[in-house]
């Protein structure tokens, strides 16, 4: 607590809090922290109302809006972050999770005189083909972030190289901090009755259930998976492919899926609060994206006993030991890809005490690393409900 017996504010920078995997790992260990002691407050850089923002007020934080970069410029950007650290504050510490942005974020907390500012990276690309001079833009971001940060985190070895530099990793200059979960959930998940949680859903019975849990953006490549579904249908196989997530390519999506004649055959669920349960309903989990840094949904989808096939774009960091990934390149034809996932339900899923032991044992219960983050943030006594 502060000396006036408040608790000690820590201000938590994002795009905004809807249900992505950088945004699910942060409420995860707020659920946990001790806000006797210290509370998280989010500066946002989306105006309307985002998924978790209701909880974080129910909660005791606070969200600001804050115009971004793009939408600002750099010198507005910088003095309104300063502004309201100086304004609302005292904070002790400032985490930025906006990749190569969270170098003006450190600034701006600089000049504000916060003692603790984390740069933390979430991504092992930031666009899917990168031009020359991206990676000269990369390269002076990344110096700011360096200059004007006093940790560096990421979820995983290829994030931190990416964002941070091979020197800094070399240096062990980089806490990595990986996307914990709330086992708990998946621990009550896991002995749900699958044929309820279909009924819960409106899931097909009696087909192959193809699961995908993810903004629409274009990372993700829905497109390959509506391909994946138009050849899976060709086979003559019953399935059911089911989204879950919302997104600014949402509606194209859906529109394609209308146009190759898959109407029935894919659900899109929008977003979905208790995701631990809706995974018991899936047979396999699928994600062929670009490019990620090491998404927490594929933690999720292994805690939940459930096969990935996943694109080789993602790290290999992604897989926990389980035998429950594969790794597919895009280049490979997606009859390959369907080959895979018509194998995926096939195989036997590991018990939950081997799910447990292994997840706890790499680092990805949420509750033991709210501790290392808070003696980041310097901060003791807030940890354990």
């Amino acid at each position: 607590m502060n000396d006036s017996g408040r608790p000690k504010r820590v201000l938590h920078i994002v795009s905004g809090m809807n249900r992505g995997g950088a945004e699910t790992m942060i409420m995860n260990m707020y659920r946990h922290t001790d806000r006797r002691h210290v509370q998280f407050d989010f500066i946002s850089h989306r105006e309307e109302t985002c998924d978790y923002d209701p909880e974080i007020i129910s909660l005791g934080g606070r969200v600001f809006f804050v115009p971004s970069i793009g939408q600002a410029g750099i010198m507005a950007y910088i003095k309104n972050m300063k502004n309201i650290l100086i304004e609302k504050g005292p904070f002790s510490a400032v985490h930025a999770h906006t990749d190569f942005q969270t170098g003006f974020a450190a600034l701006a907390a600089k000049l504000a005189g916060v003692p603790v500012r984390i740069c933390h990276s979430h991504n092992t690309a930031w666009k899917p083909n990168p031009r020359f001079l991206d990676t000269i833009q990369l390269h002076v971001f990344r110096r700011l972030i360096l200059a004007c940060s006093t940790t560096l985190c990421a979820c995983g070895e290829e994030a931190g190289r990416f964002l941070f530099g091979k020197k800094k990793m070399d240096e062990n200059g980089v806490h990595l901090l990986q996307n914990g979960i709330d086992l708990q959930r998946f621990k009550e998940a896991n002995d749900c009755i699958k044929t309820d949680i279909k009924k819960k859903f409106a899931i097909q019975e009696d087909s192959l259930i193809i699961g995908h849990v993810g903004r629409f953006f274009e990372q993700k490549n829905h497109t390959f998976l509506l391909e994946l579904a138009a050849c899976l249908k060709k086979t003559g196989r019953p399935f059911q492919l089911v989204f879950a997530g919302d997104g600014p390519l949402r509606q194209q999506i859906e529109e394609k899926a209308r146009n190759l004649g898959l109407t029935s055959e894919i659900m899109f669920l929008g977003v979905v609060e208790d995701i631990p349960v809706l995974m018991q309903a899936f047979d396999v989990f699928v994600m062929p994206s670009l490019f990620e840094g090491l998404p927490l949904v594929l933690v999720e989808a292994q805690a939940s006993g459930l096969h990935c096939v996943i694109s080789d774009r993602i790290t290999q960091e992604t897989d926990l030991g389980l035998g429950l990934v594969s790794h597919i390149s895009l280049e490979a034809g997606v009859e390959r890809w369907v080959e895979e996932m018509n194998h995926a339900d096939d195989k036997e899923r590991p018990a939950w005490s081997k799910i447990q032991e292994t997840l706890t044992n790499r680092g990805y219960d949420a509750k033991a690393n709210l501790t290392r983050l808070m003696n980041i943030y310097s901060i003791s006594g807030a940890e354990g409900q």
